[in-house]
């Protein structure tokens, strides 16, 4: 670079810093700007709904009917500050407050919407308010917030806001700015070199920053109510060890008399509605039917070296931060198998949202069992291809260990999420040269190494398998029956049977369902989900269609068009296996289990995979000497559209992390942290 590019960046980079301290100062501010010249007027007299007088710091117990009182104001009121203290806990020291107004413009009054406050957060107790003409009356209602005891330290009105500069969102601002100006104002020149060490160091460094971001979202998205669910494991820990494949004790006699035990109906009735949530029910005893792999692989035996039980955030941790080393790995083998020349720039970008994409913040965000079962097969599933696909593309170098360890993980699969053994059968593409020369050498009579391998293919499935379907039959008398049907959970799953019309409303709301999006911080909201399916739909709040919210994945249904160049490069039976497969899980999803959101890393590695092998040969032509006129468009548009689909897609995952659709979500157990979130990136807040 010439010392006039340098200068000219630095020049740029400075400008930018200021443009964004200016942006903090006047933009992120300017409530301090607008509110300077107010008056503050602080209010003296506060009424109960019983009309009596109540003292500052005196305390005051919410029910049904509480209100305060500010009455004979009879000003024109900008803004209220709220400085109320709640007997909760630190980390939920938030309060729900409802304004109701009373002015010139209505002698019934309004209210406005729901408010949180706290005496953690800056910005939160400065509530800007619109009033038609002179405010009269000011009431405060605590709506959900039966039980607590507040104090009321202090209210003014027309406040005026400090000055909130925010460390933390200069630097991040910052950070965008280095990103946008990399991926679209800066040529792509520089190209992947598989053994360039420098190129590998900044992989590792971005890797360990994403670790670094994730895991505080684990241990923030870490509740008591979803460590709770994961208390299976530890109960079937128990009974292995106690020598038993069903827990211990004796089962509730109210179960065993019910004439339909899964009908939560009847449950409730009998008094039991709540009874072994989630645990399987056969036969007059209770299992645990969540996949047994995580409890072979890591309960057990820390249960048996210790005397002690593992706590969950150990394994959930370790999968979660190996499925993020693995997608960065399985990147770096998908771009040496089906492209011989990318932009590094965008091989950075494929890892990273690659590694976000197939579920990582789903997982991130909510601690259980539900995503811990998810996440180990995912986990297991791009290991799996890993390995396989690593040992392929080193011909000259080839470590025959990487087939049965590829093998392994694949076969783990089905003690995790069985629906996810369908990405097995890619073993098929990924051998293919090994089965040609197979055929060579048997014409040859040359088999040995070959019988060999296969074995070592094999055998992982076969012991796998076995062991399996011995514990099946064992529990619920079928080899192929992971008892998730007597689960005691919301509806009969015994009795749900198959119905074809369930494809319509749950094929559209895992894939094609249109996010709802919104100009409040997260900007991600709950999608509304219709259907005219006349029965019960299990189904969850969600954040949109997979290929709608995850615009990377577009280039799936580029897939056909571009078969000639698929089958050249012999990715065309590899994307077609991917593609199908996705599919046949969402139908298995929507038919077996419900429209559930987290479902969505059950099929999206699939779908990414897909995606990414149909980007990489077309890339690969790109840079062909046969390229053909269709595709000589400048080489700096293509990157920077293929980085923006990566931005959106990206930008879309982590805005989701915010989106308040799992039931107990952040507001209700990180309730400070996710109102700080809130107050620092919402834009609308005057």
């Amino acid at each position: 670079m010439s010392e006039k590019m340098k200068r000219t960046n630095w020049k740029q980079t400075v400008i930018a810093v200021i443009v964004i301290l200016l942006a903090e100062v006047f933009v992120w501010n300017h409530s301090f700007w607008i509110s300077s010249g107010y008056q503050p007027i602080r209010v003296d007299e506060i009424y109960t709904e019983t009309g009596a007088l109540l003292n500052m710091d005196e305390r005051y117990v919410i029910s049904d009917n509480s209100c305060l009182e500010i009455r004979d104001i009879n000003q024109d009121v900008k803004n209220v500050y709220l400085n109320l203290w709640t007997t909760k806990e630190d980390a939920k020291n938030v309060l729900t407050i409802k304004l109701n107004l009373f002015d010139e413009g209505s002698k019934n009054g309004y209210s406005a919407n729901n408010r949180v406050i706290s005496p953690f957060l800056d910005k939160s107790n400065y509530i800007s308010v619109y009033p038609y003409g002179n405010l009269k009356l000011l009431k405060l209602t605590f709506p959900n917030e039966k039980g607590t005891t507040i104090e009321v330290t202090d209210i003014i009105l027309n406040q005026p806001v400090p000055m909130f500069f925010s460390v933390e969102r200069v630097l991040v601002m910052c950070v965008l700015y280095l990103i946008i100006r990399a991926l679209f104002f800066a040529p792509y020149n520089v190209y992947y070199e598989p053994n360039s060490q420098k190129q590998k160091l900044v992989s590792g460094c971005i890797l360990l920053l994403s670790i670094a971001v994730v895991l505080p979202l684990t241990l923030v998205g870490n509740d008591s109510s979803g460590l709770a669910t994961m208390d299976k494991y530890t109960d079937l820990t128990h009974a292995f060890a106690n020598g038993t494949l069903y827990l211990d004790g004796d089962v509730d006699e109210r179960l065993l008399s019910a004439e339909n035990p899964y009908d939560r109906a009847e449950r409730k009735d009998l008094g039991i509605g709540s009874y072994r949530w989630d645990y399987a029910y056969y036969d007059g005893k209770i299992y645990v039917y969540f996949g047994v792999a995580p409890v072979i692989l890591m309960y057990l035996p820390y249960y048996l070296i210790t005397g002690t039980d593992l706590a969950h955030e150990i394994p959930y941790i370790i999968f979660l931060i190996s499925l993020m080393v693995g997608t960065f790995a399985l990147t770096d083998v998908l771009v040496k198998r089906f492209c011989t020349k990318l932009p590094v720039k965008l091989f950075y970008l494929f890892q990273v949202t690659l590694m976000l994409g197939v579920g990582t913040l789903l997982f991130a965000k909510r601690v259980c069992i539900y995503n811990m079962a998810i996440a180990a097969a995912v986990d297991f599933t791009v290991w799996g291809l890993f390995f396989w696909m690593r040992y392929c593309i080193k011909p000259d170098n080839r470590k025959t260990w990487m087939i049965p360890a590829g093998s392994l993980c694949m076969a783990l699969v089905a003690g995790c999420r069985p629906q996810l053994l369908l990405a097995s059968f890619l073993a098929l593409p990924v051998f293919a040269g090994q089965w040609d020369a197979a055929r060579r050498d048997i014409r040859e009579k040359k088999t040995g190494r070959h019988v060999l391998l296969f074995a070592l293919f094999c055998l992982p499935y076969m012991i796998t398998a076995v062991l399996l379907m011995w514990y099946n039959a064992a529990r619920f008398g079928s080899p192929f029956d992971f008892g998730a049907a007597y689960n005691l959970t919301t509806n009969d799953m015994t009795k749900r049977g198959f119905h074809f019309a369930r494809f319509i409303p749950g094929v559209w709301s895992f894939l094609f369902q249109p996010p709802s999006i919104g100009i409040e911080f997260p900007y991600v909201g709950i999608a509304q989900f219709q259907t005219a399916y006349q029965g019960r739909t299990i189904h969850e709040p969600s954040i949109g269609g997979l290929l709608v919210t995850n615009v990377i994945l577009l280039p799936c249904f580029l897939f056909y068009r571009l078969r000639a160049k698929l089958k050249e490069k012999k990715a065309y039976l590899f994307t077609v296996i991917s593609l199908v497969s996705a599919f046949i899980i969402v139908c298995a999803d929507v038919q077996m289990a419900g429209i559930l959101t987290r479902y969505l890393a059950d099929f999206g590695v699939l779908f990414y995979l897909a995606s990414f092998t149909v980007i990489f040969t077309w890339i690969d032509s790109y840079y062909s000497p046969e390229n053909t006129s269709a595709y000589k468009i400048s080489e700096q548009s293509w990157c920077r559209a293929v980085a923006l689909l990566c931005c959106i897609t990206v930008t879309y995952l982590i805005l989701s992390v915010f989106a308040l659709y799992v039931i107990g979500d952040y507001d209700a157990y990180r309730p400070v942290w996710y109102y700080h979130m809130k107050e620092l990136w919402g834009l609308f807040d005057v």
